[in-house]
């Protein structure tokens, strides 16, 4: 169950820092959304795996609940605001502050990851071996 957990949230990894940085080198463009979307499912598979894993065996921090909550919400709005600007067909106009927005959920999501991996090394080093 935890394996699984971490292959998606490492999968949403990869899927998420690609689309974030391709977005920022090429612009936002409509062959970015599937990236963007993959990510954010990904992402989800983890959080609920993840969920069911904390309730067997024991609640994850409360600040790891909260960053990894906000985290999958603002890639959940970030995924939103690039289907918008994209289906509106202005995401020239809107490139320069969707990067900006881009960046600033992604150093938060990165910073819930990391935050999640620390949780459970912590965990994991309080359980005899």
């Amino acid at each position: 169950m935890l394996l699984k957990a971490v292959i998606w949230m490492n999968l949403a990894l990869i899927f998420y820092t690609y689309a974030v940085f391709s977005g920022r080198r090429e612009g936002l463009h409509a062959k970015q959304l599937p990236v963007f979307g993959t990510g954010l499912f990904f992402d989800y598979l983890g959080t609920m795996q993840m969920s069911s894993y904390a309730m067997i065996y024991g609640k994850a921090p409360e600040w790891h609940n909260l960053t990894g909550i906000l985290s999958l919400a603002g890639m959940a709005f970030h995924f939103l605001l690039a289907l918008t600007a994209t289906l509106m067909r202005r995401a020239d106009c809107v490139n320069r502050t969707f990067h900006r927005v881009s960046l600033t959920i992604y150093m938060l999501w990165c910073g819930a990851f990391a935050s999640g991996a620390v949780s459970g090394m912590l965990k994991a080093s309080h359980y005899p071996h």
